[in-house]
């Protein structure tokens, strides 16, 4: 509680020194704007050019005139329109040779505004060294403006200039918001159709008497335009308007402003948590081995390589990492390998995509071998390529060592020529695992092997449904056939009279004879024929 109240105070005090209006606090609205001093004092305001230089201060025995200032801002309203005044209240001491005070204001790239509020001496011989109030709240200031206010005594004493930074509230002020014409953008609502790729959006609260524009774009600095902005006329504002995209980038908004002149924007992003889709920009170049993303949003991220090695977990490769503040992010020489995944870190979390798991990259296949106590190792690919193969023993469940005796072989493999390695009997261990890895990229992962059993067989790394393919296929052929044979075979036993018939009682059944036989078909085969004249 205490801590609390001492940073309440702090802030106090900060917005005090930095004359800055909290996001909260209210703006007092007025009609009129102009001069007020103290009650009894006569006062009268007009332009002033401050020119002049100042004086030494001789009379006055050195005494401070402008003893204290506040600045605020007013908001002047004209039925449902207003707009923003700076508010300055000054307290000073009057003394009799000093018959005005002048306020300039000035801001960047706008040139200085001064008024002169005099007293007439008739008026000030009554509050001559008394403290009076002077109020002046006519200069107009723009929303997040910063302005820069001098005072001082007329005639201008060197002693009695008094100055000071103001900023101005932002739009986002609470109680300029949806008051001040300047700041009124309008509030955009949507509904996203996912399936037919469409925002349909609507506009809310916009600026009465105004056309209004809108449009989709991606969100930088500034924010892109992914196509031509649409005119709403003032009086279709009421009307949704949809919109078509391509993909739902976490950058991808919604703009609109009024169609007036330094209009103020109001942006939407229905899809700024999708990070996801980010990750889609991955391509690789086959031809010059090298894994490149391009972000389609502007995004800080790290991204590096690693190595799967199970559903949930990716070890880190060493040295490769790289950010995307180049808006280009190349990994070059590599193995399109299927367990070479890219890790992307956010402020927002991590997201792993691993862009050769698919079957869109089988650069090359790896198969072991077993037939009659010799063992090899055969490698394909579709272009030239060059590898180190041989015997592991595993010593953790991601790490495998050399095994004694069994150096590593270097083989080139060509498309029309597979590589065969013959490997020695002592792989028939559990804890031995073929590796095979390439040596002419940059960076390439160690393919493995374990558990091999030593009988006649073939063992397939990166496509185990095709011995599935070889077997089932051929015997789903087989049963289909069988079936139709036993149903051929049922039907003619039908047709022919063949089988059991219901005999009658005492009658003993007898066989027919070839010429029977022969004379049945003959005879069934004509009812057919006529059957079907008859249809």
């Amino acid at each position: 509680m205490e801590m609390r109240l001492k940073m309440k105070i702090i802030m106090f005090l900060l917005l005090n020194i930095l004359q800055v209006e909290p996001l909260n606090s209210t703006v007092k609205q007025i009609q009129q704007c102009g001069v007020h001093c103290s009650k009894g004092l006569h006062c009268k305001s007009k332009h002033h050019l401050s020119l002049s230089h100042c004086k030494k201060q001789q009379d006055l025995n050195n005494a401070t005139t402008i003893d204290d200032v506040n600045l605020s801002v007013v908001m002047r309203c004209e039925e449902d329109k207003c707009s923003l005044n700076l508010n300055i209240v000054i307290m000073m001491t009057l003394y009799d040779n000093v018959h005005g005070v002048v306020m300039c204001v000035h801001s960047a790239g706008m040139l200085e505004r001064c008024q002169i509020v005099t007293f007439p001496h008739k008026a000030r011989k009554h509050v001559t060294e008394k403290k009076v109030e002077v109020q002046y709240d006519c200069f107009s200031v723009r929303p997040e403006q910063d302005v820069f206010v001098t005072l001082k005594t007329a005639p201008n004493f060197c002693n009695n200039v008094w100055t000071q930074k103001y900023s101005i509230p932002k739009c986002a002020h609470e109680a300029i918001r949806r008051k001040v014409t300047e700041c009124i953008t309008g509030e955009l609502t949507y509904t996203v159709d996912t399936a037919r790729k469409e925002i349909t959006v609507m506009v809310l609260e916009a600026p009465k008497d105004i056309d209004y524009n809108l449009r989709l774009c991606l969100k930088g600095h500034t924010c892109i335009g992914t196509g031509p902005h649409r005119l709403i006329k003032r009086q279709d504002l009421k009307r949704n308007e949809s919109f078509l995209y391509s993909k739902a980038l976490p950058c991808l908004c919604i703009e609109g402003w009024p169609a007036s002149t330094n209009a103020r924007r109001t942006q939407v992003c229905p899809f700024k948590n999708n990070m996801q889709e980010l990750w889609s920009g991955v391509t690789y170049d086959q031809y010059a081995q090298a894994l490149s993303w391009k972000p389609m949003c502007p995004v800080k991220a790290v991204v590096s390589l690693c190595h799967a090695v199970g559903p949930k977990q990716c070890l880190d490769i060493g040295n490769m990492t790289l950010s995307s503040e180049s808006n280009n992010v190349i990994f070059s020489t590599l193995d399109p390998h299927p367990r070479l995944c890219m890790k992307f870190t956010t402020e927002a979390g991590f997201w792993i995509e691993c862009p050769f798991s698919s079957e869109r990259f089988p650069v090359w296949d790896l198969k072991v071998v077993s037939k009659a106590q010799q063992h090899s190792v055969e490698i394909t690919s579709w272009f030239p390529v060059r590898f180190s193969v041989g015997l592991c023993k595993l010593s953790s469940s991601t790490t495998c060592e050399p095994a004694e005796g069994s150096p590593f072989l270097i083989a080139s493999v060509d498309k029309t020529k597979p590589a065969v390695v013959n490997l020695s009997t002592s792989m028939c261990n559990s804890s031995i695992c073929v590796q095979v890895r390439r040596i002419d990229v940059a960076l390439a992962i160690e393919e493995q092997q374990c558990n091999l059993k030593c009988s006649d067989q073939q063992f397939d790394q990166w496509s185990d449904s095709e011995t599935l393919q070889k077997y089932a296929l051929p015997l789903i052929v087989c049963v289909i056939a069988l079936v139709m044979a036993a149903l051929v075979r049922n039907l003619t036993l039908k047709v022919c009279g063949w089988g059991q018939r219901k005999q009658k009682p005492g009658k003993i059944p007898t066989h027919r004879t070839a010429a029977e036989t022969e004379t049945l078909i003959h005879t069934v085969s004509d009812d057919m024929d006529t059957g079907l004249h008859v249809a």
